[in-house]
């Protein structure tokens, strides 16, 4: 249940990062330009967009256990979904934040 539970937090995030960039972690902290280029690039519904796809992960990894009579399995993929939602999001968002920079 609480794969359910962490899937509706990382909607809530997806939702609230694609009206409020400044909720991501070092946004704030970037000069003008710097979140101008982010803006334009598309980071914060990138952003929106992986934290809805990891949520939607967690989610169906709940149901997905319990079909399978695994429930430890839920726990499983909603950590892979993690790590490898996090992963692409530093990548990409540092590749959005710097596209068209130079």
């Amino acid at each position: 249940m609480a794969s359910i539970y962490v899937g509706l937090l990382f909607l809530a995030i997806a939702v609230a990062v694609k009206f409020y960039p400044g909720l991501l972690a070092g946004y704030n902290r970037m000069s003008n330009r710097e979140r101008e280029n982010a803006e334009a690039n598309g980071l914060p519904t990138f952003a929106s967009v992986i934290f809805g796809i990891m949520g939607g992960i967690s989610i169906a990894g709940y149901f997905v256990g319990i079909w399978l009579e695994k429930p430890e399995l839920s726990m499983n993929i909603f950590i892979t979904a993690l790590v490898a939602g996090m992963i692409i999001l530093i990548v990409f968002g540092n590749i959005l934040i710097n596209k068209g920079a130079r």
